[in-house]
């Protein structure tokens, strides 16, 4: 993950986009973001993309994306590999089918796999 490719995942959102903040994020780190819906795209100690993901709350939830890292974090296997994280930070306007298919599409331009979900959490 690159300062290029952000900017370009970034300007896939359009008017959704909240802010465009390019930097990475060190996973053990305290994060301050603002945001309350955004995709982030999760890197491993390589430098490469690992795993994209979502976060849309049913109520306002500031820094909902370290919120949402912090869950993940319990599971040993991200904790041993994950090491920064991108936001992409999306209006709190911003449909939660619009987020899905947000989340959907860096996946896919990131050639990250895509999980089946049954159903989708208010995260």
């Amino acid at each position: 993950m690159t300062r290029s490719r952000y900017l370009y995942l970034a300007d896939l959102a359009g008017d959704n986009l909240l802010a465009s903040r390019p930097i990475a994020q060190n996973i053990d780190r305290p994060y301050d973001g603002d945001e309350e819906k955004a995709v982030y795209v999760v890197v491993n100690r390589d430098g490469l993309a690992c795993y994209a993901g979502q976060t849309r709350p049913a109520k306002s939830w500031t820094g909902a994306a370290g919120i949402r890292l912090n869950q993940h974090m319990v599971e040993p296997s991200k904790r041993d590999e994950w090491d920064s994280f991108w936001v992409l930070p999306l209006k709190w306007s911003t449909k939660p089918t619009i987020v899905n298919w947000y989340e959907r599409t860096v996946a896919a331009r990131l050639m990250l796999p895509l999980r089946h979900r049954r159903s989708r959490s208010s995260f």
